[in-house]
């Protein structure tokens, strides 16, 4: 094998070596900024939820109902009808606010993007680069040299550090979706039981609705990942209207701070991620740069032995 194509790649990776570090910064930002839109985007479906709760409230109320019984000997109905449609109109517009967020955040995320692409076509050529060099090399250079166990050595740590770092990253993400699911559930649940308030009478006083689904997803995350926080039950119940003027039954409630407890956890999730992804980015620049030295290594051996 001609030597010249092996000369041909290392000067082109020494040229175009620059572009791995910016590249790789670049992707972890968007990952970043990928994991700061998750909290917005569960405004986003929060609100949405918030308007299908009010249209069941207010078609619970123009209907032969519990609710509209109760309303309608107390007088309330009315009443009761018009503080709902003022709750529809918050909710629809905290929709349209949270859609505006979401798409900005979006927005941000694809220009970064879009910045990156140039250096992520390069990268990609820099990486085939160094895999026919590297193979080249193995054909050639059957030696050892000095320092060569050292070199492949540290190039092997880095490759194991990298899929140990893979491997946690992907449980996190893993992690983080089982506590969604739960949450998701939950806000369901919170549905269910303001429109069939003859449910929580069915169950009696002081007992607990927590959905099934929840309970499994979070009992899988705490078994995938030992080290997530525990939480504490919530145990005072205020009665507070929510961002649309909403209130709720103490069960309600509870599960309600339930789910502002699974956002503390899932942003803890998020939390360990950025910093396992900070330290991969790092790892993948210095693995590139020891795979390198070990290459031009064994280039410079070979030329003094032609």
């Amino acid at each position: 094998m001609s030597t010249e194509s092996i000369d041909q790649l290392i000067h082109a990776i020494a040229n175009i070596s620059h572009v791995e570090k910016p590249c790789l910064d670049n992707l972890l930002t968007i990952k970043k900024m990928e994991i700061a839109k998750e909290p917005i985007d569960v405004e986003h479906y929060e609100a949405e939820k918030k308007v299908i709760m009010w249209e069941n409230t207010i078609t619970d109320l123009n209907s032969w109902s519990l609710n509209w019984a109760l309303f309608k000997v107390t007088c309330g109905l009315q009443q009761e009808k018009d503080r709902s449609e003022v709750g529809l109109k918050k909710a629809k517009q905290l929709v349209i606010e949270t859609e505006e967020k979401v798409q900005e955040e979006k927005d941000k995320i694809h220009e970064v993007e879009v910045q990156n692409e140039k250096y992520t076509v390069e990268y990609r050529t820099l990486q085939k680069y160094r895999e026919d060099v590297t193979l080249m090399l193995d054909e050639i250079v059957k030696d050892d040299f000095a320092g060569e166990t050292s070199l492949k050595e540290q190039i092997g740590q880095y490759k194991d550090k990298s899929i140990e770092l893979f491997d946690n990253i992907k449980k996190l993400e893993t992690v983080k979706d089982l506590l969604k699911t739960s949450d998701s559930s939950i806000l369901e649940a919170i549905l269910e039981l303001r429109s069939s308030s003859s449910k929580e009478t069915l169950m009696g006083e002081g007992k607990v609705y927590f959905p099934e689904i929840a309970f499994e997803c979070l009992k899988e995350a705490r078994e995938l990942y030992p080290d997530l926080p525990g939480f504490k039950s919530p145990t005072e119940y205020v009665n507070e209207s929510d961002n649309t003027g909403a209130y709720y039954s103490p069960m309600q409630k509870y599960l309600w701070d339930v789910r502002k407890r699974l956002a503390e956890l899932i942003s803890w999730c998020a939390d360990e991620a950025i910093v396992l992804l900070d330290q991969e980015t790092e790892n993948q620049v210095q693995l590139g740069l020891k795979v390198d030295e070990y290459n031009f290594e064994r280039r410079r051996i070979l030329k003094e032995s032609a």
